[in-house]
């Protein structure tokens, strides 16, 4: 990828993520109850959905980071999973081309979150519903 777009892409994210971030962080505010493993966190933020669909759907992925050929008992299936790193956070495309031609695309968004010594690693999706869903792990 050329560096004046690879710089580009990386700003737009890092921006978006600053946004996702905050919006994680009021809503751990909210929550009283201690973070664990697994917990969920699913907020409607409609106003999201244009720097979404900007920022991290459609902006172009500079690392494929798998390629792999799943054999289906109706003929392979194909799993293609780009990203994007910085600092701050990870972009991920996954794609997935069935045998029959039916293309899915999965876009999610990665951080590192520290909650008083404890590290856990924040998986961000949006639905076309207008939901941000944050899914908590260790890690």
């Amino acid at each position: 990828m050329e560096e004046g777009i690879k710089r580009e892409v990386i700003e737009d994210f890092e921006e978006i993520l600053s946004e996702i971030k905050q919006i994680f962080l009021q809503e751990l505010s909210k929550n009283t109850e201690p973070l664990e493993d697994g917990s969920k966190i699913s907020v409607e933020e409609h106003d999201l959905y244009e720097d979404w669909l900007e920022k991290i759907e459609t902006i172009p992925m500079p690392t494929i980071e798998d390629i792999e050929t799943i054999p289906h008992r109706d003929g392979p299936h194909l799993k293609i999973i780009y990203s994007l790193v910085t600092s701050d956070g990870k972009a991920i495309r996954k794609i997935k081309i069935k045998s029959n031609g039916k293309v899915s695309v999965y876009n999610q968004v990665l951080f590192k979150h520290d909650d008083d010594g404890k590290l856990y690693k924040v998986t961000v999706e949006y639905d076309t519903y207008g939901n941000l869903t944050f899914f908590i792990n260790k890690g």
